[in-house]
């Protein structure tokens, strides 16, 4: 398992346009093609410049690593905060929003999420 984890993002959300600001957690499972650490970064940092919600950066991020180098599997989940919480609205100081994405051994074996997420939660 490849992970890079705590990949700092900032994103504005499209429906506010306001920032959204997080790190991401990117894991690969390889299966014969592997890909630049710095890469990574930088697909998550081509997404995430983009208007956006959290929802659907998760999902592109996962997507783009799958089809490059069709891993075994793939894991994204980011951690964000939104200032359109923040600023506007409820104005909830320390809210933070988690998305995931999880596919091929990811999502099927139970084993390897759990690896996964307990190597993200580990500081």
């Amino acid at each position: 398992m490849v992970i890079v984890k705590d990949i700092e993002l900032y994103s504005l959300c499209e429906h506010h346009i306001l920032p959204f600001i997080g790190r991401a957690h990117v894991a690969y499972l390889p299966r014969g093609k592997v890909i630049g650490l710095s890469k990574i970064a930088r697909i998550v940092d081509m997404y995430a410049r983009r208007l956006q919600i959290q929802e659907n950066l998760t999902v592109q991020i996962a997507d783009a690593i799958s089809e490059v180098i069709q891993p075994a599997g793939v894991a994204v989940t980011i951690e964000a905060e939104h200032l359109c919480m923040k600023m506007r609205g409820v104005e909830k100081q320390n809210s933070t929003m988690k998305t995931s994405v999880m596919l091929g051994t990811f999502r099927e074996s139970q084993a390897t999420r759990m690896e996964y997420l307990q190597l993200i939660a580990d500081r």
